[in-house]
């Protein structure tokens, strides 16, 4: 599909709805966080999620490869949860230049706390949303995630 700029009506394109959308989503979940006394983020529950699901830790570079972060990104967000004890970074036995991120017991215990409260986050955000609604949707966004690998 091609778009003329001369007739460009950039609210009826996809992006400044995807935008505005993650944004409000963002601000909801944290909203709903702080009302829970809940001192995470999103990005923190998702590094929190693959590693409870993940018992023999995951090496840092390919933490950030799962989470689509750029390392500089995931390194900062490490040493903020490892401060706040929610991870630990232990040496690999097979390469010790690689440090394995493992969930400890109080970020196992905040992640537990925490998953309830995003289930009903995502109940709310699909609300009224048939299935195959969301199938399109699911469709549309991988045509555009493959559109942006090219």
């Amino acid at each position: 599909m091609k778009i003329h700029s001369d007739s460009l009506d950039f609210n009826s394109t996809l992006a400044p709805w995807i935008g505005s959308t993650c944004k409000m989503m963002n601000f909801y979940i944290s909203d709903i966080f702080q009302k829970n006394n809940i001192q995470a983020t999103k990005e923190q529950f998702i590094v929190l999620k693959i590693l409870h699901e993940d018992n023999d830790g995951i090496i840092q570079n390919e933490l950030a490869f799962i989470t689509e972060r750029n390392k500089a990104s995931l390194t900062r967000l490490i040493n903020v949860m490892e401060k706040n004890n929610l991870v630990a970074r232990i040496p690999s036995k097979k390469d010790s230049r690689k440090n394995l991120i493992h969930i400890t017991k109080s970020g196992k215990q905040l992640f537990l706390k925490m998953k309830p409260i995003m289930l009903n986050c995502i109940e709310t955000f699909q609300n009224g949303i048939t299935e195959s609604e969301k199938e399109i949707f699911i469709n549309v966004m991988t045509k555009i995630q493959i559109n942006l690998k090219k």
